[in-house]
C-alpha cells in the first residue's frame, strides 16, 4: 500500500468514526441537542461511550500516526517495509474502531498495537 494512500484512508476512517458520533448524538438527545450551547453534561454508558472513546482515540493516534505517514511520504519512502507499515496502521486502526464498537477488550488491544507498531516501523525507516 502506498503512504498516501494510507494517509487518505486514514483521513477517510476519521471521518466515518466522527459521522457515527454525530448521527448517534442525534439519536440518542435528538436533533435539537447539537444546537444548544446550554447542554447539561451528562455521562454516557454502553454503546454511546464506546463511540464518543473511539472518536477521542481516533484523534489522538493522529498525533503520532499522521506524522509518521507524512513523513515517509515527504521522505518518499517505498518498499515492502513501508508498504507493510501502511497495512498495519490502516487494518489496525479499523479493526481498533470495529472491535471497540462490538465491546471485545483484548482483541481491541492487539489491533491498537498493530497500529502503533506500523507507525513506528515508518519513524524508524524515516531514520535511517
Amino acid at each position: 500500500m502506498n503512504l498516501t494512500i494510507a494517509l487518505a484512508l486514514y483521513g477517510v476512517i476519521t471521518l466515518a468514526v466522527i459521522y457515527i458520533d454525530i448521527i448517534n448524538t442525534y439519536l440518542t438527545k435528538g436533533f435539537g441537542y447539537g444546537f444548544s450551547s446550554n447542554r447539561p453534561v451528562e455521562q454516557k454508558a454502553g454503546w454511546s461511550l464506546r463511540v464518543e472513546r473511539v472518536t477521542r482515540n481516533q484523534g489522538e493516534s493522529a498525533a503520532y500516526i499522521v506524522p509518521a505517514l507524512v513523513l515517509g511520504i515527504f521522505l518518499d519512502l517505498q518498499g515492502s517495509w513501508a508498504a507493510s507499515a501502511a497495512y498495519l496502521i490502516v487494518l489496525g486502526r479499523l479493526g481498533f474502531i470495529i472491535t471497540y464498537y462490538a465491546g471485545i477488550p483484548f482483541i481491541r488491544a492487539l489491533f491498537f498495537a498493530a497500529s502503533f507498531i506500523g507507525a513506528a516501523i515508518l519513524l524508524v525507516l524515516a531514520l535511517s
